[in-house]
C-alpha cells in the first residue's frame, strides 16, 4: 500500500499543531507559583486598575521591577503607588481640605481637592466595552507579564507551517525519485 505525500504532509501538519497546542497551554502549577510583585502587575494589566489585595513588600517588589516600557507609557507606577499607600492606610494626598497652618484653623467642609467621586451629585462612568478585536487578544491569554506577545506566536506559526510544507516537499522528491515495483 502506498501513502500519498499529502497524507505525510497532513499527519505532520497535525503533530506539529498538536504540540504546539500542548506547550501554548499554560499549566496550572507554573500560574500558582508567580511571585507575588508579578501578580500584582498582572492585576494592573488586566483592566488598568489594581483590583486585589496584596502586601506592602508586594507593592514595593512590583514598582521596582514595572517593565521600563509600562513605567515610561502608562500610569502603572500612580497605580501601584495608590494601591501601596491604600494598603498603608496612609492618604494619597486628597483630604477634605481641614488642617491647621501655624494654629489657624483653614478650609472646612469639601474644598476643590477632595475626593472627585465623593458626593450626593457624582454618577460613575461606565466603562466602554471592548472591540471584538481586543475581547479576542485577551481570550488568548496574552495580556500578563510574562505570557507570549501575539506577533511572536504569529512568526512561530508561520514557520512551522514553513518547516511542515519543506518536509512534505523533501518527502514528496523522495517517494517520486524511488523505483516502480518491477512490472
Amino acid at each position: 500500500m502506498r501513502i500519498r505525500p499529502a497524507a505525510i504532509t497532513l499527519a505532520l501538519l497535525a503533530v506539529v499543531a498538536g504540540l504546539a497546542a500542548a506547550a501554548a497551554v499554560p499549566s496550572s502549577a507554573a500560574a500558582s507559583g508567580k511571585p507575588c510583585w508579578e501578580q500584582v502587575i498582572d492585576d494592573w494589566l488586566d483592566n488598568g486598575t489594581i483590583d486585589g489585595h496584596y502586601k506592602a513588600a508586594c507593592y514595593q517588589q512590583a514598582l521596582k521591577h514595572v517593565p521600563e516600557d509600562l513605567r515610561d507609557y502608562s500610569n502603572i507606577t500612580d497605580a501601584i503607588s495608590a494601591a501601596l499607600s491604600g494598603s498603608l492606610g496612609q492618604s494619597t494626598g486628597t483630604g477634605t481640605g481641614t488642617g491647621t497652618d501655624n494654629g489657624n484653623t483653614t478650609g472646612g467642609g469639601n474644598s476643590s481637592n477632595a475626593d472627585p467621586t465623593s458626593g450626593p451629585n457624582r454618577k460613575q462612568q461606565a466603562v466602554p466595552t471592548q472591540s471584538l478585536y481586543s475581547q479576542g487578544i485577551n481570550h488568548l491569554g496574552t495580556t500578563k507579564a510574562s505570557s507570549i506577545p501575539v506577533p511572536l506566536l504569529v512568526l512561530a506559526g508561520l514557520g512551522a507551517l514553513l518547516l511542515v510544507s519543506a518536509a512534505g516537499l523533501a518527502a514528496h522528491k523522495r517517494l517520486k525519485a524511488r523505483p516502480g515495483p518491477p512490472a
